[in-house]
């Protein structure tokens, strides 16, 4: 594993982390807001870690489809665990259906594109995370997340992590060998 691929898988989870929180941080509020932050969470860590699993198992996309629903169903399910259960089924069923459509997305990316479509999805997801955090309006007990409601702040964040991700010059190696050989089904001799 690229030292790239292992600072996405950080930064991903501590994007996970941050929609944790504020779910936590806003469980009492409408029952509506918190399944739809679940679901958000849900929806995009399928999306992320299903398409990462499409890439790196290029090939094998049944492999890569289990594994994108499971890591989808798990995170969803821990984000909705601080409230009601059917909010936990909300991110269940949320996060199956982005890593499917993960698992497709990396599966069927063409080679030599696979940072760019990660540092998309990635800023897609953290933007999708700012907008929730503006979705709850009661006030915060926690700091972090008063900080993140100010659209400027937000905006800035968002473009510090883009500038960051601008800086890491590859999450997947350039790989030997030859890639068509992955996706064909029939070889000809």
């Amino acid at each position: 594993m690229s030292t790239g691929l292992l600072l996405f898988f950080v930064s991903s989870t501590f994007l996970f982390i941050c929609y944790y929180v504020v779910i936590v941080q806003n469980r009492e509020q409408s029952q509506m807001s918190v399944m739809m932050a679940a679901m958000a969470g849900g929806m995009t860590a399928g999306l992320l870690f299903g398409t990462i699993m499409g890439l790196l198992l290029r090939g094998d996309f049944v492999q890569s489809t289990i594994l994108g629903i499971v890591i989808g169903m798990t995170i969803g399910a821990f984000l909705g665990l601080p409230s009601q259960l059917i909010t936990t089924i909300e991110g269940m069923l949320a996060g199956l259906m982005g890593g499917m459509m993960g698992a497709m997305v990396g599966e069927m990316s063409p080679v030599g594109q696979e940072d760019s479509l990660l540092k998309f999805l990635f800023m897609m997801s953290l933007i999708v995370l700012l907008f929730t955090v503006r979705l709850f309006h009661a006030p915060s007990k926690s700091l972090f997340i008063t900080f993140l409601r100010n659209p400027l702040i937000a905006l800035l964040l968002v473009l510090f992590v883009f500038l960051a991700f601008e800086q890491v010059t590859t999450f997947f190696p350039e790989e030997q060998g030859d890639p068509i050989q992955h996706h064909s089904v029939l070889r000809f001799r």
